[in-house]
């Protein structure tokens, strides 16, 4: 699929954008923080503008021009304020004059004397104004000229700038080159602006260096954002099975830049199985089975997980284990449930291990063997699975024995009714999965919540994974991400992925990040 059509597009439409639609830019952009304040008093603004200061006088001519802060619009008032501005050198008001001289308003149509302004303000490093230039000598032929200041612009941070000259970079210079590889960067940060035209031309480009997946990501960040054109755009777009899962990841969680979206993360999830996906079956069938944004279909769960688990998804067999030992979505069978963590753990995967421990111990469908269970755990604590070894810590510590699951339950119920957080969290744990405890989510949520209080960093990062998916609790990513800093301060490495995983947060103590 070639896009180049698409992208030389939306080059043109930025490059030679009217100056009216400059001119709104720039109103929006202007003192938007005085102006949307709270506490903005015009005039008092109007007072330090009477005294001469420059800025306020900008404000005030801004107020006038778009009948804002409580006045009505006057184009010859702001004309007055903006000229007292200009003439301090104040670069942002000699641009939005040149507007109103090319435009005629309030004034006599002078194009020569809006010129001349809009060079002063350029001249004077006002990122719009470069902008703007530049476009003017785009449209004079003068390419040579024109590209500096686009850059100047865009190292400013001015969206339209960083993708009109990014756009310009990936259209006509090779692939690869310094230069392109530039764009890609400048035309990224303008996508992660919310610049729609950036998102698309970023898009296509990715596309068109057999990028598809991030390629596909940003062409729907665009349709989402409100361009049309997408779906018959998409439709061009040979996307592999594997294409369509790493899209639907993408969507899943989000990553402070790409929004999370449950919508296309199921869309793109059924597009990359049609084709023979089992990755997807096994996230799609956790994302049902579990209930993630209060949306739980145990039928439709368990058939995904049962189809990932029969083409050997070591995870969905673990997963099909918890429904089938919990009777959950499926009639309860014990037997089912062993046969499945024996084909995960031939896998080597810790959780199996774990769950296989858990039910030795309490002897959920086979005898319980101290030997067993102890050999077990100690396999999944070898595999550094955070459970098991938190659970075994706390047998050696508190000298519990494995003889008997009823016995270890009682001490860790007595401890966690005498405060402990760690006895907490570990009945938490066996309220989520079934472990000596029927299943209940309510219950899972009021033990981890009970050992979160005390700022114990295990029930803290089960807390937040709880708050991001939206089970049992209401989504809600501000409270997950605050729980997960929490633990990310004291070392924990899964709070640390998972902030990897939602964007760049800052945390107090600076504990190291983790990257993707």
């Amino acid at each position: 699929m070639t896009s180049t059509y698409y992208r030389l597009f939306w080059v043109a439409r930025f490059l030679f954008a009217s100056l009216a639609l400059i001119f709104a830019l720039s109103l929006t952009n202007v003192s938007a923080q005085e102006k949307a304040s709270s506490d903005f008093n015009f005039a008092e603004c109007k007072a330090k503008a009477e005294q001469g200061d420059a800025e306020s006088q900008l404000i005030v001519g801004l107020c006038y021009s778009l009948g804002e802060g409580g006045v009505k619009q006057d184009d010859k008032e702001a004309l007055k304020w903006l000229q007292m501005s200009a003439k301090q050198k104040n670069y942002q008001a000699q641009y939005i004059l040149s507007v109103f001289c090319m435009e005629g308003r309030g004034l006599p149509k002078n194009e020569e004397l809006g010129k001349k302004l809009l060079i002063n303000a350029s001249n004077g490093g006002y990122a719009e104004a470069q902008f703007e230039y530049a476009s003017l000598l785009f449209e004079e032929k003068k390419t040579n000229e024109a590209i500096p200041l686009l850059k100047k612009s865009a190292d400013q941070g001015f969206v339209p700038a960083q993708t009109a000259l990014g756009s310009y970079y990936v259209n006509t210079l090779k692939a690869g080159s310094k230069e392109f590889e530039e764009g890609l960067t400048l035309l990224s940060l303008a996508a992660a602006q919310g610049d729609v035209n950036a998102q698309m031309t970023l898009g296509g480009t990715l596309v068109d260096q057999k990028k598809v997946s991030d390629g596909v990501v940003w062409l729907e960040i665009a349709g989402m954002n409100g361009e049309k054109s997408i779906p018959e755009l998409l439709k061009k777009i040979t996307i592999t099975a594997n294409d369509c899962y790493e899209i639907s990841s993408a969507f899943f969680l989000g990553d402070g830049i790409i929004p999370k979206s449950y919508e296309k993360f199921k869309y793109w999830g059924e597009r990359a199985i049609a084709q023979g996906n089992t990755d997807a079956l096994f996230t799609l069938g956790v994302y049902y089975f579990g209930g993630c944004n209060h949306e739980q279909n145990l039928k439709k769960g368990i058939d995904y997980l049962t189809k990932a688990a029969d083409q050997g998804n070591a995870e969905a067999q673990a997963l099909l284990a918890i429904a089938y030992r919990n009777g959950r979505g499926v009639p309860k069978d014990y037997k089912k449930a062993i046969e499945f963590l024996q084909k995960s753990a031939k896998q080597q995967n810790p959780g199996a291990y774990k769950q296989l421990g858990f039910t030795s111990l309490f002897g959920i469908g086979i005898t319980s063997k101290e030997e067993t269970t102890r050999k077990l755990f100690d396999k999944a604590v070898e595999m550094k699975e955070p459970t098991s070894t938190i659970f075994m810590d706390y047998c050696k510590k508190n000298s519990i024995s494995l003889e008997n699951g009823a016995a270890v339950m009682k001490q860790l119920e007595d401890s966690a009714k005498g405060g402990d957080p760690v006895a907490q969290f570990l009945i938490g744990e066996c309220y989520s999965d079934g472990y000596g405890k029927p299943m209940d989510e309510k219950l899972m949520a009021v033990y981890y919540n009970s050992a979160a209080k005390q700022n114990y960093a295990p029930a803290l990062t089960a807390l937040s994974w709880i708050y991001e998916m939206g089970i049992y609790v209401k989504e809600n990513r501000e409270t997950a991400i605050k729980l997960a800093l929490n633990a990310a301060n004291q070392g924990d490495q899964e709070a640390l992925s998972y902030l990897a995983t939602v964007g760049n947060v800052e945390m107090e103590n600076q504990a190291p990040t983790q990257k993707k």
